[in-house]
């Protein structure tokens, strides 16, 4: 399933749970892993801030991908993308 998106940074926000939902990682697993705050992992993905190149390469590192994957738009698991669309996080904003 390919989705669109409006800019480079709602893509990174979006793959960064993507990936987080794929490895079956909450976001306090995902934070442990990068060693990031889960606040921080909160806002990220909430789109409140955007990562640092070096926190982006932890974050990718974490998750099992390589940093560039979480730039580009891939064909989507829709299993996957149900499960997300079914949380109450991925609904905040």
């Amino acid at each position: 399933m390919m989705l669109k998106f409006e800019n480079l940074k709602d893509l990174l926000i979006y793959n960064i749970k993507y990936y987080r939902y794929v490895n079956n990682y909450s976001q306090e697993r995902l934070a442990e892993l990068s060693k990031l705050s889960p606040r921080y992992i909160t806002d990220v993905e909430r789109g409140l801030h955007c990562p640092t190149i070096p926190k982006i390469e932890s974050i990718a590192k974490s998750l099992n991908i390589e940093p560039y994957m979480l730039f580009i738009n891939v064909d989507r698991e829709l299993d996957i993308v149900n499960k997300m669309k079914q949380t109450r996080q991925y609904n905040q904003k």
